[in-house]
């Protein structure tokens, strides 16, 4: 198995050509995931390998972009909200086909169903529509799910629940977009519900239906760390990583029952911060392998 990896949370502020350098030894890692933000995104990473791929995720700037308005987003019921988001997501298109033209195999682009409180499951899939008929040559387009709103209690994306993201998918096959599918990040499922199990009732109900494409791997705490609050999205450790918060929930376990759950997909990976502080780039790239040995174990 050969993995994607979102090393971006885990870099270091300086030396950064050193630690990808660092990441490019690491035999099992086959590209990285890159963030897209409000504004764009970043060249390739100086230091990592030419011929790994990517995968870019749009949840950086989608998050910026929800702040500054609460009506963005591919399934906003706000027909300007709607129309910025499309904006955005060309911009990636454009973003993916740069790094394509330098080399880069991207193998997919992430998705989200923002925004919160104006969402329709009926106008996502219409803007996905308008998406999947853009060219993105052998790019596939998939939905990352993030946790759904809770009423009663307080959401860190609070997009579109699973079955309904699903639905959406599923039609889209339905309907000959092949290229689409959904990517189960385990941390987001999990935060949804407070419960590891989701993310294993998620990576089912997706594969059920035929549009599992992927699994990342991402902690989570119940208590506070010093990665933020109790349930924050900030990428936890693995508990067996060395200097991962002992609360974070994800551990050996879980990743062998979601492994199991998921079956052969497209994208297996990871995604986990570090501190910014005290740590080298060799104990950086050293935490990241230790991942990395986690995920490709077998039980």
């Amino acid at each position: 198995m050969s993995l994607i990896v979102g090393a971006y949370p885990a870099q270091p502020e300086e030396l950064q050509q050193n630690f990808y350098q660092a990441l490019g030894s690491i035999p099992s890692i086959r590209g990285l995931e890159l963030p897209y933000g409000p504004y764009g995104g970043s060249p390739w990473p100086a230091g990592a390998p030419e011929d790994w791929s990517a995968v870019v995720t749009a949840i950086p700037g989608t998050m910026k972009l929800v702040g500054q308005s609460s009506t963005f987003g591919l399934a906003s019921r706000d027909s300007e909200g709607r129309r910025a988001a499309l904006e955005f997501v060309s911009g990636l298109r454009d973003y993916a086909s740069r790094l394509a033209g330098q080399g880069h195999r991207v193998e997919a682009v992430e998705l989200h169903s923002a925004p919160s409180l104006y969402s329709s499951a009926l106008l996502f899939e219409e803007s996905l529509k308008e998406v999947l008929d853009w060219e993105w040559g052998s790019t596939r387009v998939l939905v990352e799910h993030c946790d759904a709103l809770r009423w009663g209690s307080r959401p860190e994306k609070g997009f579109l629940p699973f079955d309904e993201e699903v639905n959406v998918v599923a039609s889209l096959q339905a309907e000959g977009w092949g290229q689409v599918g959904i990517v189960v990040n385990w941390a987001r499922s999990v935060i949804e519900s407070g419960d590891t199990g989701t993310a294993v009732e998620h990576l089912l109900q997706a594969r059920e239906a035929g549009v599992l494409a992927g699994v990342m791997f991402s902690g989570c705490s119940p208590e506070a760390t010093e990665f933020g609050y109790p349930w924050i999205d900030a990428h936890l450790p693995a508990v067996e990583v060395d200097g991962a918060p002992p609360s974070s929930l994800l551990n050996r376990a879980e990743v062998q029952l979601c492994l199991a759950a998921a079956g052969p997909v497209a994208i297996t990976g990871f995604k986990i911060g570090l501190p910014q502080q005290g740590l080298s780039v060799q104990d950086r790239a050293g935490r990241l392998q230790q991942m990395c040995d986690l995920v490709q174990a077998r039980s």
